[in-house]
């Protein structure tokens, strides 16, 4: 392979790795490294902690439940844009 050959695919792995990482990580062998708002386990404490909020909210303090509202929906947009698994 040509220097010039090496330096285009280097750039074309670059762009892989900014624009889409699970597939440069698929197509590389390495595993996609998995951000700690993304887990699981995050996911579900954001949840109980919105649904806690609305709960309390309601017996407490109105305003509350807005902010448990809020913390509801950033739990479901996190369970939304969850990375799925690369399939081959």
């Amino acid at each position: 392979m040509t220097r010039y050959e090496r330096r285009q695919l280097r750039r074309i792995e670059r762009r892989f790795e900014t624009t889409d990482p699970g597939l440069a990580c698929a197509l590389s062998g390495r595993t996609a490294v998995t951000r700690p708002v993304h887990r699981a386990s995050t996911r579900a404490w954001v949840a109980l902690l919105g649904i806690a909020f609305v709960s309390g909210g309601a017996v407490v303090h109105l305003p509350l439940v807005l902010v448990g509202c809020l913390v509801l929906m950033t739990a479901a947009c996190l369970h939304v844009t969850r990375p799925r698994p690369v399939t081959p």
